[in-house]
């Protein structure tokens, strides 16, 4: 499955939850990586590398960040523990 094209793939930087996971089940990443349109190291960096990164992440106005998330567990529990420290259960 995919939501972006292989023209916005090839002009972004890209940044994933997990690259372990994003390489095997992202369509988004998948697909282009199998035609050849990117390479797979072209992913900048997994999720806690982008946080860590100080200052501003893009490096001008018109530069385009892709980031693919497919999900793990890990983030599941920080928004369970979130909401219930919250009071919002």
């Amino acid at each position: 499955m995919r939501e972006v094209d292989d023209e916005a793939v090839a002009v972004s930087r890209i940044f994933v939850d997990t690259r372990e996971g994003a390489l095997s089940e992202a369509g988004d990443l998948i697909q282009p990586l199998e035609s050849g349109v990117i390479l797979e190291d072209q992913s900048e960096g997994e999720l806690s590398d982008l946080v860590r990164m100080s200052g501003q992440v893009r490096q001008n106005p018109r530069e385009i960040t892709l980031f693919k998330s497919v999900g793990m567990a890990l983030e599941d529990l920080v928004a369970a523990w979130l909401l219930v420290e919250s009071d919002g259960c």
